[in-house]
């Protein structure tokens, strides 16, 4: 893997743990040296004068950021108790450029070890394309704990169009049949990072066939839920939860129940694109098959590619190249691309985490349209900035909100039509309208 400079940061200092655990809260660290810090695509390093301090990411075994502290202690094999701090404006940054480097090179070794398994044959015409950067959370264990609210940028795509375009859940075709679709629900969630509240008893119905949008500010807990939908909570360090999640009236978080299985059935679309870049278009879809070890032959592989490039939008633009890598594709492309490969599996639910912020407007267009269509045969769960976005393709909505450093709960939830025209609650009405958040 190329290594590349991707940001740096000055001033900085090289820090080190005096005494306490540095993942629970009141641990000592001190500052050793003034640096110059360095996100490259394969390490963290600390430029001090001549010495270069040099964290590879391959190895990282763990991550612990202060509450409320500028410091992040990087934790390898070998060096266990030291880090780096930054001036305070430039931490919330680091911490999010962090996790997007470790989940670049833990999904560049998770494509290595798959071309390593089956050789992909490459078109030999294709030129090289630059590998996009992936978002933080594609793999699940590489994600970090969070204890501060990172801002989170309110995304107006399509804004032109929402005037003169009606929702596009008012144009859906009539209300399909639900019978054989998943109802997920959520009882009594709490959840903590450390002994930082995030969460506080939030109960949630997200009915079959139906999209189910989750709305509020920055920092209330929106996408830690999201996560928690489909046990990826538990896999950040310090991270813990109460309640329940049923997956038609059984709990996912059973004891019994394999974690394989609960991933399997309630999948996940990012914020960011995050296509194996290097990998043919054919060979992304049927990813998920390769890495849950299930096997089908050629021809029920060439059924799938082209079943869910379909049901994605996007079978008719790349059906002439699908040898090519998907790195290649556009960003509202890749996007579709990995709700293609999301779809393979055959998930009940599908879970989307701002899926259109990072899209031009013609993409998030294409993006709703392809929401509004698979709800016919999944159940899904979209986070969205985007209040426009929520009234177009959602049938439910579920308004979170943290106060005054409080965890964050659900303030209202109903119908989208009676949620953005005739709120109970006043703070529903301001959010919606755009008076706060």
């Amino acid at each position: 893997m190329l290594d590349r400079v991707l940001h740096t940061y000055a001033p900085g200092s090289v820090v080190r743990v005096a005494s306490g655990d540095p993942y629970q809260p009141g641990a000592d660290v001190v500052s050793l040296y003034p640096a110059t810090i360095r996100i490259t695509s394969t390490r963290v390093s600390a430029l001090v004068d001549d010495e270069d301090w040099s964290w590879p990411l391959h190895k990282f075994i763990g991550v612990a950021h202060g509450a409320d502290e500028t410091w992040t202690i990087l934790a390898l094999p070998d060096i266990g108790d030291h880090g780096v701090a930054l001036r305070p404006a430039d931490v919330a940054d680091f911490r999010r450029e962090l996790g997007n480097a470790r989940a670049a090179v833990a999904s560049w070794e998770m494509e290595s070890e798959l071309e390593a398994e089956e050789p992909v044959v490459e078109d030999p015409v294709v030129e090289a394309v630059a590998e996009p950067v992936v978002n933080d959370s594609v793999v699940a264990h590489v994600q970090e704990p969070v204890y501060f609210a990172v801002a989170e940028p309110i995304v107006n795509e399509a804004e032109a169009l929402v005037e003169a375009t009606a929702p596009l859940a008012a144009r859906a075709e009539p209300e399909p049949d639900t019978s054989g679709l998943a109802t997920l629900e959520a009882r009594s969630i709490s959840a903590w990072f450390g002994t930082h509240n995030v969460l506080d008893r939030v109960s949630l119905l997200m009915p079959a066939g139906k999209v189910t949008a989750l709305i509020g500010p920055s920092g209330c807990g929106k996408s830690t839920f999201l996560r928690i939908l489909n046990r990826m909570h538990e896999m950040i360090p310090t991270a813990s939860l109460a309640g329940e999640v049923r997956l038609d009236g059984e709990d996912i978080y059973d004891v019994e129940r394999k974690l394989t299985d609960a991933r399997r059935q309630i999948g996940m679309v990012f914020q960011k694109p995050n296509p194996f870049p290097a990998m043919s278009i054919y060979d992304n879809v049927i990813a998920g098959f390769r890495l849950t070890g299930i096997k089908i032959n050629a021809s029920e592989k060439d059924d799938v590619v082209e079943t869910c490039l379909s049901k994605a939008g996007l079978w008719n633009e790349v059906k002439d190249r699908l040898r090519q890598p998907g790195g290649g594709l556009s960003g509202g492309q890749q996007q579709r691309l990995c709700i293609a490969r999301s779809l393979a599996i055959r998930p009940r639910v599908l879970l989307m985490d701002e899926p259109c912020s990072a899209l031009d407007p013609t993409s998030t267009r294409r993006i709703e349209q392809t929401i509004v269509e698979l709800k016919a045969e999944v159940t899904i769960v979209i986070v969205t900035h985007n209040m426009q976005q929520a009234n177009r393709v959602s049938d439910q909505c579920a308004f979170f909100l943290a106060e005054a450093g409080t965890p964050g709960v659900i303030v209202e939830y109903g119908d989208t039509d009676a949620m953005f025209h005739s709120p109970q609650d006043e703070r529903t009405h301001a959010y919606v309208n755009g008076r706060f958040g």
